[in-house]
């Protein structure tokens, strides 16, 4: 019943993610039935209005994705936007399979959670320094307090860590179509945040809780 009623909280964000990035979508349902309703086609990625964006309005305080001062290099614009979508998707793809254990009532493995919690971390704090949504400082950011998760509790903070992923991916920011705001950005930061702080912990308690076994 705990993991049911988990997977309850979840479930808002089990489709949602899917518009948000088609390229998700279409590993998703080559393992899947057909939905039957239209995803909208978005084949480029979330990031590339927002790169095209970027390149149009170099003095407005936007999305920026490279530093101004360096000239814009077309091939390094399409490499980062391709690692940019990579991270984006794959990060859900980690997002699905822990969902998949809490739908299953499975524990999570230490060893594999500190993976997962570890790779979303990687690809989280890149995508982070790739988007830089605002211009602070690493040190500017809050300096939460670490917290060290136990086996009753770890498996809530999955559960949570899965809910930030979705908050993140799901921004209006990133879906066709979007216009930049200031109040999509401040929440996709702060979302993104939160994954990263939320996988560091769990990834170090998971680790924790593999050796006392």
């Amino acid at each position: 019943m705990r993991y049911i009623s988990r997977l309850a909280r979840l479930s808002f964000c089990g489709v949602a993610v899917l518009v948000v990035c088609p390229m998700l979508a279409a590993a998703v349902f080559a393992q899947q039935k057909p939905a039957t309703t239209s995803v909208p086609a978005n084949p480029t990625g979330p990031f590339t209005e927002a790169m095209e964006r970027r390149n149009r309005e170099m003095d407005l305080r936007s999305i920026t994705m490279m530093a101004k001062d360096k000239p814009a290099d077309p091939r390094i614009n399409r490499a980062l936007l391709e690692q940019m979508n990579d991270d984006f998707k794959q990060i859900q793809v980690i997002r699905l399979g822990m969902l998949k254990n809490i739908a299953d009532g499975k524990p999570f493995e230490y060893k594999h959670l500190a993976e997962d919690a570890a790779e979303i971390k990687r690809r989280s704090t890149r995508l982070r320094s790739s988007l830089a949504l605002f211009e602070e400082q690493e040190s500017e950011r809050q300096d939460l307090k670490k917290v060290e998760y136990q086996k009753d509790t770890i498996q809530d903070a999955a559960s949570n860590l899965c809910l930030e992923i979705s908050r993140f991916t799901t921004n209006p920011m990133f879906a066709p179509g979007s216009v930049y705001s200031a109040r999509y950005a401040a929440e996709a930061d702060q979302a993104l945040d939160k994954v990263i702080n939320l996988s560091t912990d769990i990834k170090n308690s998971a680790d924790k809780l593999r050796r006392d076994e």
